[in-house]
C-alpha cells in the first residue's frame, strides 16, 4: 500500500469516527428537550420493551447500552471514513504516477 493511501485511510477513519461521535452527541443534546428524550429514555423504553421494566431500573445498564449505540454510531463512521479516505488516497496516487 502506498503512503498517501495508508494516511488518507487513516486520516478518513480518524475524521469519519469522530464526525459520527459529534453527530450521535448532537443529536443527543437536540432531542433531550424534546417530548421523546435522548438516547437515555430511548434505549430506557427498548430495554422497557424487550427485557422488562426491571432491566430498565438498572441504570448502569441503561448507560451500557447508550454507550454501545454511541459507539456503533461512532463505529460505523469510522468504516465510512476510512472508505473514503482509502478512494480519495487512490485518486492522488493515481493522479500522482501519471
Amino acid at each position: 500500500m502506498k503512503p498517501i493511501v495508508r494516511i488518507s485511510l487513516l486520516s478518513g477513519c480518524i475524521f469519519g469516527a469522530v464526525l459520527g461521535l459529534t453527530v450521535s452527541l448532537s443529536l443527543d443534546f437536540m432531542m433531550t428537550s424534546s417530548s421523546e428524550g435522548g438516547w437515555y429514555e430511548s434505549v430506557q423504553h427498548d430495554v422497557t420493551l424487550f427485557l422488562g421494566q426491571e432491566w430498565a431500573a438498572k441504570r448502569w445498564f441503561i448507560y451500557s447500552g447508550v454507550a454501545g449505540v454511541i459507539g456503533f454510531i461512532t463505529m460505523i463512521g469510522g468504516v465510512l471514513g476510512a472508505m473514503c479516505g482509502a478512494l480519495i488516497g487512490k485518486f492522488f496516487s493515481f493522479i500522482g504516477s501519471s
